[in-house]
């Protein structure tokens, strides 16, 4: 396994321009990354962008691990679950254009009264509909804990097993596991064998005056942090996909308080002592 950045550690600066996907795969070739995560939310994904960021990941001899998209198979409406298939073909067109091996993936999102029951089936159609593409462009669909639709041990479990494809699995964020209260290194022991890709983050109680919070289904409230200085453990986890010999992305997703300036060297430092490269 190797260390990876995702672009979404920097998203605030991401989003208001101060960092360009340019700026950000040469910073992660310059602190010595051995991959980088891009997301569709900061790509334009026309084809001489495509080509442009491949061209400088090669030219600063770092690789393109994982592209990540939001797409949500949780709607009522089939046109618009057809509509959401159409946008995760894209995304498989496009990490395939710039040569990642992993398409990282959700579910979909709570909504007022749409269960888990509901969802569940056109979640799974979703996916199989994307299937035969997958497989044509050797991209690997891989499906984050992110939510309550989709967040649990479970739930992923049983979603990857109806998908029923070696191009599709788990995405497993070390840290989200956390926000369905579930012990994280537990839950990954429970998908381990599914896992394509790895969210490393990190949760940590939240101050009383904390306005950027995430709260369980419980009711707990956290924050993010540094890693390692969370409660996620991380360490537990890491171990576990080192025993297991998982070879793929270890992408630091850093969600902290801090900037991430600070906040994403620090979680570098920790990830080094776990995993080289």
């Amino acid at each position: 396994m190797f260390i990876g950045l995702s672009m979404w550690s920097f998203e605030k600066d991401a989003f208001t321009r101060k960092l360009s996907v340019a700026d950000f795969i040469r910073y992660a070739a310059k602190e010595g990354y051995a991959a980088v995560e891009l997301l569709d939310c900061f790509l334009r994904e026309t084809d001489e962008e495509i080509l442009a960021v491949k061209k400088l990941a090669a030219e600063c001899g770092i690789r393109i691990g994982c592209y990540s998209i939001g797409n949500d198979f949780a709607q009522r409406d089939e046109p618009v679950r057809k509509q959401q298939v159409g946008y995760v073909k894209k995304g498989i067109q496009t990490a395939s254009k710039l040569g990642a091996p992993v398409l990282r993936v959700f579910g979909g999102s709570q909504k007022d009264g749409i269960t888990y029951e509901q969802a569940l089936p056109w979640i799974v159609e979703g996916f199989r509909a994307c299937i035969s593409l997958a497989e044509e462009k050797n991209v690997v669909m891989a499906m984050e804990n992110h939510g309550t639709l989709s967040g649990s041990a479970r739930q992923v479990l049983e979603i990857i097993k109806k998908v029923g494809s070696a191009k599709f699995g788990a995405a497993v964020d070390l840290g989200n596991f956390l926000l369905v209260d579930e012990t994280s290194n537990e839950s990954v022991k429970k998908v381990l064998k599914y896992v394509k890709h790895v969210h490393c983050k990190d949760f940590a109680p939240a101050p009383a005056d904390e306005m950027r919070i995430f709260t369980s289904l419980a009711g707990k409230k956290y924050a993010g942090c540094v890693l390692g200085e969370g409660v996620a453990n991380l360490a537990a986890s890491l171990r576990l996909l080192k025993k297991q010999k998982f070879s793929g992305m270890i992408s630091i997703e850093y969600e902290g308080l801090e900037p991430a300036s600070a906040g994403v060297p620090r979680s570098l430092a920790f990830m080094k002592k776990y995993i080289k490269g």
